[in-house]
């Protein structure tokens, strides 16, 4: 043991928390800057022990509890009451606690794109002073981290990337007899779509109904199909207001978009406008469709023999684009896309932040992301993307997908009162599918709907948000 009572072994070896070479005067040689973990844990330390208590889904939580095990043994914060719900019903709670600036959750882990109408509430506390005490870095891949942002101040830290990639048949794409078909009828190669229209095509080409072989994998629920639309939409050119908050839907490219989702319906199944996820992963990974574009975590489930029956027979690519607007233009979407968000009524805010930061440490979430069991927090991390774990997940190929189409990933709608714009599309679209909404209605109906919502929310407040929402775009036409 040294006079300072600490052996030669605990001066070399390091760990979490300062080394002696750190706090020793004369020690300056041996020296190295703390790690973006150490000054969370060494800030979170310093506002005290305390449980916080969340809003979050037990798929999110349950591989992360590992991670925030480690988290309380170095600081004494962890997790107390926990209420379990659903990614897709969270948003609604939120805004009950919110209008009611009820201080019963210290966290909440919901879907990022309800930033704007939670801080309009005056329920988020902003991050930006803690990520600067703790040295946090948000390490996201491309943008990514805008989608963090909101009127210039940081509200979330993402535990879930959720971006939609394209799934194409490898075994189906790559056989010879398709290919001369293929060549024969359409004069051209049978190769991984481009185009919206390109995939629509191969689609009808492969698909076999006779056994249970469907073109399209998307989801066309109320729910979740809108998510599709807007891919459509922003890669046709199209964008869903004007400077001064008027709704462009009614327009070529809202049309484009509406005539292509619409025709999902020929080469889908036709109970696909009855499902979400639970029924149409498991027919991706039991090799029921021809392609889809699907969130990223997909990826792990074919990849695992445990569930899947097409391990090694999906191309895993760039979603389609489109030339509508004269140059070609791809556009991915993050949607829902989950983070932690702190209530600023908490009695316990800072505690909750800290722990924020810790889960979002590009370190500290490669096992979250990388559970092979729960699989719904996604890759997004730029760290992400190298680590052998995370590689073995997703398999190398989806990684290159993942983070290609983070290059080109768009929110849906980025301003307040989001679920009520989200709702009355996706409502419209909804009926049109199925038959009850003359598809040339749905955006005069979408647009008539939008404008009494801007109404009640104010254009003044909304044309404000604006900025936020353009800033969260991709500034890319296609992936570099």
């Amino acid at each position: 043991m040294s006079k300072l009572g600490v052996s030669r072994r605990t001066f070399l070896q390091g760990g979490v928390g300062l080394t002696v070479a750190n706090f020793v005067p004369g020690t300056t040689p041996f020296a190295r800057a703390a790690t973006m973990e150490e000054q969370t844990v060494a800030a979170a330390k310093a506002v005290g022990k305390a449980d916080v208590s969340g809003m979050i889904w037990s798929p999110y939580l349950v591989p992360m509890k590992p991670v925030i095990a480690e988290f309380t043994k170095l600081t004494g914060i962890g997790i107390g009451a926990i209420q379990d719900i659903s990614i897709f019903d969270a948003p609604q709670r939120a805004m009950a606690e919110a209008l009611s600036h009820s201080p019963q959750f210290d966290f909440i882990h919901i879907d990022s794109n309800m930033i704007p109408s939670l801080v309009s509430a005056g329920y988020l506390e902003p991050l930006d002073d803690y990520i600067a005490k703790a040295g946090f870095h948000l390490d996201a891949v491309a943008d990514y981290g805008n989608f963090m942002k909101y009127d210039g101040r940081t509200y979330g830290i993402p535990t879930d990337g959720n971006v939609h990639i394209q799934y194409t048949r490898k075994d189906l794409l790559d056989n010879p007899d398709n290919k001369k078909r293929f060549a024969d009828k359409f004069g051209t190669e049978l190769k991984l779509p481009e185009t919206w229209e390109e995939n629509l095509r191969l689609q009808e080409f492969l698909m076999d109904p006779s056994k249970d072989l469907y073109g399209s994998g998307n989801l066309r629920n109320r729910a979740n199909g809108v998510t599709w639309w807007y891919m459509i939409f922003y890669s046709a050119g199209g964008f869903p207001f004007d400077d001064d908050m008027k709704p462009t839907l009614n327009t070529p490219a809202g049309q484009y978009a509406v005539d292509i989702y619409l025709q999902d319906k020929k080469v889908n199944h036709p109970e696909a406008a009855n499902w979400g996820t639970p029924q149409m992963i498991p027919r991706i990974a039991q090799g029921h469709v021809v392609s889809c574009q699907y969130w990223d975590g997909t990826c792990k489930t074919i990849a695992n023999p445990k569930q899947s029956k097409t391990v090694g027979q999906f191309y895993f690519s760039l979603v389609p684009g489109s030339r509508f607007s004269g140059k070609l233009i791809h556009r991915s979407i993050s949607s829902p896309l989950a983070a932690i968000l702190v209530n600023r009524y908490s009695p316990r805010k800072a505690q909750a932040a800290y722990l924020a930061l810790w889960l979002g440490s590009g370190k500290n979430s490669i096992p979250i992301v990388s559970d092979p069991v729960n699989a719904f927090n996604d890759a997004w991390a730029k760290e992400h993307m190298t680590a052998p774990q995370v590689i073995n997940a997703y398999t190398a190929e989806g990684i290159k997908a993942i983070e290609t189409n983070f290059q080109v990933v768009a929110p849906p709608i980025y301003l307040t009162g989001y679920l009520e714009f989200q709702d009355a599309l996706g409502k419209n679209l909804s009926e049109a599918y199925v038959g009850q909404l003359p598809a040339k209605d749905v955006l005069k109906k979408t647009e008539d709907e939008w404008n009494g919502i801007i109404r009640r929310i104010g254009r003044a407040k909304l044309k404000k948000d604006l900025a936020s929402y353009k800033a969260v775009m991709p500034r890319r036409d296609v992936p570099a």
